[in-house]
């Protein structure tokens, strides 16, 4: 598995809840290890110019301190996960800046033993500039390609309702990565099936050019199409839920139990 990657594929989006809607859009994501951070802005710094950039304050807590300390600060306190005790890698997949413009509906931050997959962490944006935490975690059990459970408590999209839970599921391999997330409503019927997938290619051997010849100014693009498709769901008169208050807690906890496709 390479320390510094480019993920190029798509992300499929498909509801059923009043009128259906899907849609499949071309992304390429950073996937990289946290212990390389300062060689990742290096490369993005030579190679990358302006195109692409990566900032750590915009991640975890929005310090400007080392990415590698901050999120391994971020797991001894909200997760009591140890380094050399529960893991001994992290990885980042994340949308990078384009021309210094960045939004990441969601982070996500994989824990490594060895080859197994220990923990995942899904940091969630909203349009309303909030954020919120899945900590996904067995204790002993590897979690590439496990259904993994847990309960919405966070709102992302005025057309689904809080009440509900997630599936999750990673697939992961040393030149592929795949994470999909699943919604249920309250009567455990499946209202969303998204995902992101896609291929791993060295940061080193991507020419800019290229990127921008297959995927334009991607970044801003996430947010224009949000809206787009919100616009849609609008006109086929979807039912629509009132932003509702914060979470008590900025972490929500998730297993293996109960899980479903």
């Amino acid at each position: 598995m390479s320390g510094l990657s480019i993920l190029q594929g798509h992300v499929y989006h498909s509801r059923s809840e009043t009128a259906s809607n899907s849609f499949r859009y071309p992304i390429f994501n950073l996937y990289f290890s946290v212990d390389e951070t300062e060689k990742l802005n290096h490369i993005l710094s030579k190679r990358y110019f302006r195109l692409l950039s990566f900032s750590s304050s915009d991640y975890l807590d929005k310090n400007s301190g080392s990415l590698k300390d901050e999120i391994e600060a971020f797991a001894a306190k909200n997760f009591q996960f140890i380094r050399g005790k529960n893991y001994d890698r992290i990885f980042l997949q994340t949308i990078p800046k384009m021309f210094g413009y960045v939004f990441n509906p969601v982070n996500f931050w994989y824990f490594f033993t060895g080859e197994n997959l220990s923990a995942v962490m899904c940091e969630v944006n909203n349009t309303f500039g909030e954020k919120h935490y899945y900590w996904l975690n067995e204790p002993a059990v590897n979690l590439n390609n496990q259904w993994i459970t847990a309960q919405k408590e966070f709102h992302v999209s005025p057309f689904f309702p809080i009440n509900g839970q997630y599936k999750f599921r990673f697939e992961l391999s040393p030149t592929s990565v795949t994470a999909h997330i699943n919604f249920f409503a309250a009567d455990q019927s499946k209202r969303l099936i998204t995902w992101i997938k896609g291929d791993l290619s060295a940061l080193d051997e991507i020419s800019p050019v290229n990127l921008i010849l297959q995927y334009g100014w991607m970044t801003p693009l996430v947010v224009l199409r949000i809206h787009m498709q919100a616009i849609k769901l609008y006109f086929k008169k979807v039912k629509f839920f009132t932003k509702p208050d914060l979470p008590k807690n900025d972490v929500t906890y998730g297993n293996t139990h109960g899980e479903k496709k």
